[in-house]
């Protein structure tokens, strides 16, 4: 009978265990997809166009004078969404210059010796960021200087960069720069962006935890009692039998071990500074 309810028992607590895991992992997943909060861009600024030539805009922030540039030199957006364009770039204009770059002939070889340089320069030692479509390349990348550099971090311009990637890959490039800008106008304005790989990983590896905490659980409350060792060593049969010992030579063998001769080295280091970030995607 006491056996019984011992069995009962551990039944009980398998089953408590597997509803205490599954209580952690909802909490953790629920924690995870709140975090995901609706984005909107910033209200309407004015501006007004400074010079405008072919596939080249340069317009002006009427409230604090930062200059907004497109310069679409692969060709990838008509005259209306350039003009479309301009509002978004202008809302994410309200601490120094935002430009959009295409190219389709980088002769710096990557996208972020591209952005640099262009930016460099355009306006050095000015805050603001660049967004590139690099057609060459292939690549989307985004480039922040000064003050934008902390408030547009490495991290922070990989998930905006994850989050557009696609529009690039099915061609739609006025939808790509435009979900872009929207995106880092919400976070220089404080506001949450949606980061679903990141969520999709946090909940696979929740999911995962919970699964390891429940199996090592139902291990504990489910594995039989074992023996001790000093209950295992009572229980040993020893048994040793010693009986005419002999001795045989069978062979002697030589081995040359030369003298090994000292060594140096030496060891170099450097270091680096920064002042910009960078993030994008490929498409």
């Amino acid at each position: 009978m006491h056996r019984i309810l011992q069995v009962e028992d551990r039944i009980k607590e398998f089953y408590k265990g597997i509803f205490c895991c599954s209580v952690m992992m909802f909490i953790i997943m629920l924690v995870v997809i709140l975090g995901v909060l609706p984005v909107s861009a910033a209200e309407n600024i004015q501006y007004t166009r400074v010079a405008e030539y072919e596939d080249y805009i340069i317009c002006s922030n009427d409230i604090n004078g930062y200059e907004i540039l497109i310069d679409d030199k692969a060709g990838l957006l008509s005259d209306e969404e350039e003009d479309a364009l301009i509002q978004y770039m202008v809302n994410c204009s309200e601490n120094g210059f935002v430009l959009l770059v295409t190219e389709n002939n980088n002769k710096y070889g990557s996208a972020y010796s591209y952005a640099r340089n262009y930016y460099d320069s355009m306006i050095p030692e000015e805050s603001g960021v660049l967004f590139l479509i690099d057609m060459d390349t292939r690549q989307l990348l985004f480039y922040s200087e000064g003050d934008y550099h902390y408030e547009l971090s490495d991290s922070t311009l990989d998930i905006i960069g994850d989050n557009i990637y696609r529009y690039a890959t099915d061609e739609k490039y006025y939808d790509c720069a435009k979900e872009g800008f929207i995106e880092i106008s919400d976070v220089l304005n404080g506001k949450r962006i949606a980061a679903p790989m990141k969520y999709i990983s946090n909940v696979c590896l929740a999911i995962l935890l919970a699964l390891i905490i429940n199996y090592f659980f139902v291990r504990v409350v489910s594995g039989k009692n074992k023996a001790s060792g000093s209950e295992i060593l009572r229980n040993i049969e020893s048994r040793f039998k010693f009986t005419n010992p002999s001795v045989r030579f069978m062979y002697q063998d030589k081995t040359y071990s030369p003298r090994s001769s000292g060594s140096g080295g030496g060891s170099s280091g450097g270091g680096g500074g920064g002042g910009s970030s960078s993030g994008g995607h490929s498409f």
